[in-house]
């Protein structure tokens, strides 16, 4: 009998087992969690929570700054120049959350602690962060700047564009979960590809959202300040059907940072950097719809240069046919 208990133990189904118990991808409980990834995730959530948490704020103290109903909490004028109202303080917790987001992923591959557990709760956050908290701070303000026009967003207002605003971040919302439940899905094939996404990640989308409301807080921006209150929808509707899309969008990191880049490359993100601490929202405001834009430009010229080499092709197999016809 001693001599069964190591063979039992090395047995592929004993090790199925264990190997459940770790991850909870046999159907058996999950009894032991990572903790660094697990955390960073939670922090994601907890972001996503407290933008939502701050949007409502901005609703019942529209006129209010942060520093004057926090003095007790908050003594920082740094904080109060750059994040200057309640939205501005939702939207950069969305960005702090995208910071959570990106780290919790990291530290699982880094730690060889990736589980399908930690996948299907960091699906749930962004689900949060990415996609109820920026839709709640776009209606957030507009309830503000458009308390006195026709346009005030609802479900159940009395005009037409009031209901089709409300229901452009109900379809934001509604894209992101989609978005995320197909990524999942695919995540799971044994041929997906890791260097792409198939239509704009999610956090992408929400920060587009986040950098046009820091954007509309910034004092020297004038009209186009307002003109933001007015393409907030428009663009919520598009960063939706981009996430919903199958275009490919490169994965930012991989692009941009890692491996070996040019000299020039070096040069133009500190000259970024430069400008970016000088012009801190609307650089990022840029740098953001530059993303969200190159997806459907790269499309494009893929397509383009598939149809030019298909016309290459058909004229050279076609010159040959016209010689022997004319011989």
């Amino acid at each position: 009998m001693a001599m069964m208990k190591p063979m039992i133990a090395k047995h592929p189904a004993a090790r199925r087992r264990r190997r459940g118990r770790r991850t909870g991808e046999t159907g058996l409980p999950v009894r032991t969690l990572s903790l660094l990834p697990t955390l960073m995730t939670l922090g994601n959530l907890i972001c996503g929570f407290a933008a939502i948490h701050f949007a409502m704020r901005a609703v019942h103290a529209p006129a209010a700054p942060v520093m004057a109903l926090d003095a007790g909490l908050l003594r920082m004028p740094l904080f109060e120049l750059m994040l200057p109202s309640f939205l501005s303080v939702g939207a950069g917790l969305i960005l702090l959350g995208m910071v959570f987001d990106m780290f919790d992923g990291l530290l699982a591959r880094v730690t060889r602690s990736t589980t399908n557990f930690g996948g299907q709760l960091d699906s749930l956050a962004d689900v949060v962060t990415f996609g109820v908290a920026p839709a709640t701070l776009m209606v957030a303000l507009m309830m503000n700047k458009l308390a006195g026009d026709a346009i005030l967003p609802s479900p159940i207002s009395a005009s037409f564009l009031g209901r089709l605003t409300w229901l452009s971040a109900a379809l934001y919302v509604a894209f992101t979960a989609i978005r995320l439940a197909r990524f999942n899905v695919e995540h799971a094939k044994a041929d997906f590809d890791h260097h792409t996404f198939h239509g704009i990640p999610s956090p992408g989308a929400a920060c587009v959202m986040a950098a046009m409301i820091l954007c509309h807080d910034q004092p020297d921006l004038g009209i186009a300040s307002q003109s933001i209150v007015y393409a907030l929808p428009v663009m919520a509707v598009a960063m939706a059907l981009l996430m919903v899309s199958r275009i490919h969008y490169r994965r930012f990191h991989r692009t941009y940072f890692l491996g070996r880049k040019p000299f020039s490359h070096i040069i133009t993100l500190v000259i970024v950097l430069a400008v970016f601490w000088l012009y801190k929202a609307p650089v990022l405001l840029l740098l953001v719809m530059w993303y969200a834009a190159s997806g459907p430009v790269f499309h494009l010229l893929r397509l383009y240069r598939q149809r030019t080499a298909r016309d290459t092709l058909t004229v050279a197999t076609e010159e040959p046919r016209s010689v022997r016809k004319g011989a």
